[in-house]
């Protein structure tokens, strides 16, 4: 039985989607409809309006007159952990999934995550592989795992396997008995690694549930939190494995070099991008010359061995070896159908 048929006709939805939003007019309505052609009707969209000063109202305004089920909630800005939180706060279903106000997903992605966790009841949450998209809704090339991930907590630890906000649907109880996304970061400045935190606290509680497709739209923006101030980024990293170490005092010390080398890895294409140069060999060379036997791990070399994948490609097409253009996600076909056709409507908008 699937999780909407098994809730059907009860008061309360099955789901409560929440997208925190600020200044994200020019890209929540994507978001909105790759919400509302979820094949899971029964749920309710809470769009959490986080002291935006941009055209948001009148982005929202004729979704708002085609879906009953959009709530927007106004709040003074909380940064994007204090937004999701007020959301989790405002959610009437047991489950929630968080969405970035310029991610997507595909159709099936509440379904499939839904059922998941009805299946693994001591499952604290479900998640899905993201792909990259850029700001037109063009796929980046990727890879699909041979083998999956490791994703039980030591997995997350290592890999932040479950890799973006946008990812995963929650049981709400879970995250609230974890203490939600840890607000306090933001406060002092250490954006951006909160959803890896969350993850990590409830991982250590019980091993999540992975649904192997890809089924998450990450938008991939220079301009973003992470890429554009990836020193930031790094101290955030630096503070949620602190934490954590502080936290669970039995995590091996292996696991914490191993996730901080795996997340600087990830972080290093974005100094070079900005001509961050002595970062990028400062902070690669810590990341590195001090955990020397990351390559012992293979769930670091599989990951690399993705990650250089990924980079060849793109950087035969900075060369100009690959002519071929990134196609738009209206015309991708995936598992045999081309499920963001709807996409197509927003193509010249």
């Amino acid at each position: 039985m699937t999780v909407a048929k098994a809730r059907a006709g009860t008061a309360s939805p099955a789901v409560s989607v929440v997208i925190p939003t600020y200044n994200s007019s020019w890209s929540i309505g994507r978001t909105l409809l790759s919400v509302m052609h979820q094949t899971l009707r029964d749920i309710e969209i809470l769009v959490i309006d986080d002291g935006s000063t941009d055209a948001l109202n009148d982005a929202l305004r004729p979704f708002l007159a085609r879906d009953a089920r959009i709530r927007v909630i106004h709040q003074e800005n909380r940064g994007l952990a204090g937004a999701r939180n007020r959301g989790i706060d405002e959610a009437r279903a047991p489950l929630v999934a968080p969405i970035d106000a310029d991610d997507l997903w595909h159709p099936d992605f509440l379904a499939a995550c839904a059922n998941a966790l009805a299946e693994n009841p001591a499952a604290p949450f479900a998640f899905a592989y993201s792909f990259r998209m850029d700001e037109h809704d063009l796929l980046f090339p990727y890879i699909v795992p041979r083998v999956p991930p490791r994703h039980d907590f030591i997995g997350l630890l290592s890999l932040n396997s479950v890799g973006s906000g946008s990812a995963a649907l929650f049981r709400k109880a879970a995250v609230l008995e974890a203490g939600a996304f840890d607000e306090g970061m933001g406060r002092v400045g250490l954006h951006g690694a909160e959803d890896w935190k969350l993850a990590l606290r409830l991982a250590h509680r019980s091993d999540p549930v992975l649904v192997p497709r890809h089924l998450v739209g990450y938008r991939f923006l220079e301009s973003s939190m992470s890429q554009k101030n990836p020193v930031r980024q790094l101290r955030a990293i630096h503070a949620v494995l602190d934490d954590i170490g502080a936290e669970f005092p039995e995590v091996p010390k292996r696991a914490l070099r191993d996730g901080l080398t795996m997340m600087t890895a990830w972080l290093l294409p974005a100094f070079a991008r900005n001509g961050q140069f002595a970062d990028f060999f400062r902070f690669g060379f810590k990341a590195y010359a001090f955990n020397p036997f990351w390559f012992t791990n293979p769930l670091l070399r599989r990951a690399h061995g993705y990650r250089v994948q990924i980079s060849i490609a793109a950087l035969a097409k900075l060369l100009g070896l690959r002519h071929e253009k990134l196609p738009h996600l209206s015309e991708v076909e995936m598992e045999g159908g081309r499920p963001f056709a709807y996409l197509a409507e927003t193509r010249d908008a």
